[in-house]
């Protein structure tokens, strides 16, 4: 030691302010997404408020700003979760690796302490899931048209029976 005295710096593993906890509507019951060939070590983590920050703006169509209320954080952090679990989605599809859902700081919404119970919540609340039904009718309705196109058309009972009795006539 040249100058006598030593000065110890502890890094912290994070910088600036910690994350505020986000509300998430649920833990998906299916965590990890492994591409074929791929191994589960090699998995890109996505955290669940980022997994939320998809499921509001991309499959729900909210704009950044509902997003933002429905997760009780601000635009600056929707923004910053969306960019990110983009760029891990993005990752994932192009170079085949897997995709990790876990880890966080969230409160699943609903559960005590999470929000106030008032009306004005619960309608909301009601709305948002009303609108991901909607999204979810409409994508059942797209895939049971393609079904149907895919299978050609076929001869209902009563048309199988009319053909039927004409060949037997012949």
């Amino acid at each position: 030691m040249k100058y006598g005295f030593c000065i110890a710096i502890v890094m912290c593993p994070c910088r600036g302010r910690r994350k505020c906890r986000r509300w998430i509507s649920e833990v998906p019951p299916v965590r990890c997404f492994l591409a074929e060939g791929a191994n589960a070590i090699d998995a890109i983590s996505i955290t669940l408020e980022e997994l939320e920050t998809v499921r509001l703006v991309d499959l729900l169509d909210l704009d950044q700003e509902e997003a933002a209320f429905f997760m009780g954080i601000s635009r600056k952090a929707v923004w910053n979760d969306l960019m990110n679990a983009r760029k891990k989605v993005a990752t994932a599809l192009v170079y085949g690796t897997g995709l990790r859902i876990e880890g966080g700081s969230f409160v699943l919404r609903g559960t005590k302490g999470t929000e106030n119970p008032g009306e004005d919540s619960r309608r909301q609340e009601m709305e948002l899931m009303e609108r991901e039904l909607a999204i979810l009718r409409s994508r059942l309705d797209h895939i049971s048209l393609k079904m149907a196109a895919l299978k050609g058309p076929q001869k209902t009972d009563d048309s199988r029976k009319e053909d039927s009795q004409e060949a037997n006539r012949l």
